[in-house]
């Protein structure tokens, strides 16, 4: 601490903005769409010079694990400060070069004209009036970012999303609940 990271705290968006903004949806018929950062991590740069062990196995003529090592120019998954400095990288990514406005009481959620984005590290949905709107949004974030489109909102952060009637959302959590039942020892 203090040499090689300073900070590693990261925001990520409150259920009652998801819940929210699952409302929106079904009050204004607004259209959704998940998204993914992929490897998100190594998508920022360092913010200082990190040294690593050479891994295991790996063999160069010359080259010891006891007196060499790998600087890198990238975040790995495991590192304290790596999701915080991912975070860091996304929020000016969609505040600076974008111009989201990012609010004040949910830091991992921002908006541009009337669609909302919700960002929990590197799972993110998009909501709002415009399909058209959101694929722009979507396109954008593909030239700087590497991202997914997983569609409609089916499964987010292990929590199953229907849509029954055009005027309903469900919100369950069978893994979760078979997880618990697996773990008490009661069959389902």
């Amino acid at each position: 601490h203090g040499v090689n990271y300073w900070e590693t705290f990261s925001p990520v968006v409150n259920w009652f903005s998801i819940r929210l903004c699952m409302t929106f949806t079904l009050i204004f018929g607004w259209s959704t769409r998940q998204i993914n950062f992929v490897l998100a991590f190594p998508q920022a740069d360092v913010e200082c010079d990190l040294f690593m062990e050479l891994p295991r196995g790996l063999i160069f003529d010359g080259v010891d694990r006891s007196t060499h090592c790998v600087k890198l120019i990238k975040h790995l998954y495991g590192q304290k400060q790596a999701g915080r400095v991912w975070n860091d990288y996304l929020v000016k990514g969609l505040v600076e070069d974008r111009d989201f406005i990012q609010t004040t009481v949910d830091e991992c959620v921002f908006y541009k004209g009337t669609t909302i984005l919700l960002v929990y590290v590197d799972d993110a949905i998009l909501c709002g009036p415009s399909s058209k709107d959101i694929d722009d949004i979507i396109a954008s974030l593909k030239k700087d970012f590497d991202v997914t489109d997983e569609g409609e909102i089916d499964d987010y952060l292990g929590v199953k999303v229907t849509r029954p009637t055009k005027d309903t959302i469900v919100l369950r959590q069978p893994y979760l609940i078979q997880q618990i039942l697996d773990e008490v020892g009661m069959l389902p």
